[in-house]
């Protein structure tokens, strides 16, 4: 399947801000906002390393090519050790500031909502089992890991997933 960068390129725009603007819906409801999240996806070479793995994740008939996925890898790796709303940035969790820690905690929500509600790979059922799951056997103190499970606690009592179904609509518009 050839495809037009162009088109790629435009999802895989489209698919960010869909996960950016979901991000900050959950974090609106606990008081924050992140407007500079997942900047770096929109500028090369993280937009190429990302764009065909969106693709794709979103169009199952699209195959992605060892090279691309390479890309993907780089970019994503890249990504994780560089931005300090994953946890790979920092050598230990103690070093994890709050404000980060609820970005993580958003950017696990709006990623758990599109694997589960949008292209259904269902990894995790929901956050706090991704949390227990993945991240918390990490070296969080006791009071991070408190201060995570209320963030996950309070997102998810207070979420309208029709709300959030509505951000994801842009992409089939």
């Amino acid at each position: 399947m050839n495809i037009p960068m162009d088109e790629i390129f435009a999802f895989h725009a489209a698919r960010t801000g869909c996960h950016i603007d979901t991000l900050n819906y959950f974090a609106q409801l606990i008081g924050y906002q992140f407007p500079e999240h997942d900047n770096d996806k929109n500028l090369e070479p993280y937009r190429t390393g990302y764009a065909y793995i969106n693709y794709a994740r979103h169009h199952p008939n699209c195959t992605v090519s060892p090279q691309q996925l390479a890309a993907f890898q780089s970019a994503h790796d890249e990504h994780h050790t560089m931005q300090p709303h994953h946890v790979r940035h920092y050598a230990t969790m103690v070093d994890v500031p709050d404000v980060r820690i609820i970005e993580m905690v958003c950017d696990w929500f709006s990623a758990n909502f599109e694997e589960n509600a949008i292209v259904h790979t269902n990894t995790y059922a929901n956050v706090m089992e991704f949390f227990d799951r993945k991240m918390a056997p990490l070296d969080w103190t006791p009071r991070q890991t408190k201060f995570i499970r209320d963030a996950i606690e309070t997102i998810s009592s207070c979420a309208d997933y029709d709300t959030v179904h509505n951000i994801w609509r842009k992409l089939s518009d």
